[in-house]
């Protein structure tokens, strides 16, 4: 097999991919229809999540021949779940402490909003200053269709769709740029999907479902 893959590039954006835990198991996932791989690259970590040296490391190889306007925490897990090494990757980017990093960066968390519920805690609040943009996906605009969607591990399942609400409520206070994101075929319901973007003051966008890995 190859070497997992902590640092790949994706368009113009350098994503991370630090942990393969996730507290759903998503209808629409690809990781095993894809086989842990996305667009060549390896992501399965194999139970071995890297270490800060590993994907400061791994961020600044990449950076050598290619300035990145923003950099993504997305794998194929839910970033959240390493949040203390998410915060400490991300306040050295916004120092200028990564080599090739520029200051000015654009930091984005795609997420499926559960962060708070992981670790216990309003999180949002140590994301001010640090994240510039986070995207949540939602797919769902009720609990009934979020729970069929998301596949939330049995103890999310209660509090889960309204945790990922107020998530994105406090994310909007302290992060300039929310979105909340569904796949495009999945909700029949998009205008309830509208509406409640609407209410929570957020931006919604709509993605295609992923079929073959190419």
């Amino acid at each position: 097999m190859e070497n997992p893959v902590v640092a790949y590039e994706y368009k113009d954006a350098l994503y991370l991919n630090i942990t393969n835990r996730c507290p759903t198991s998503c209808l629409f996932c690809i990781k095993r229809k894809w086989e842990m791989k996305y667009r060549g690259n390896n992501l399965n970590l194999a139970g071995k999540e890297p270490s800060f040296e590993e994907i400061i490391s791994q961020i600044e190889k990449k950076a050598e021949n290619k300035k990145y306007p923003e950099i993504v925490f997305c794998g194929y897990g839910e970033p959240t779940e390493r949040f203390e090494i998410l915060k400490k990757i991300t306040a050295a980017a916004k120092s200028g402490n990564i080599k090739g990093v520029t200051k000015n960066v654009k930091i984005r968390i795609n997420t499926n909003g559960l962060g708070n519920l992981i670790n216990g805690y309003d999180i949002t609040a140590e994301m001010k200053g640090i994240i510039d943009s986070v995207h949540i996906s939602l797919n769902s605009h009720n609990k009934e269709n979020w729970i069929k969607f998301m596949r939330p591990a049995p103890k999310y399942e209660k509090e889960g769709f309204e945790s990922v609400l107020d998530f994105i409520s406090k994310a909007k206070k302290n992060i300039p740029e929310v979105f909340i994101t569904a796949i495009e075929n999945l909700e029949p319901d998009k205008e309830g999907l509208k509406k409640l973007s609407e209410r929570l003051g957020v931006r919604l966008r709509l993605r295609p479902e992923l079929e073959n890995e190419n």
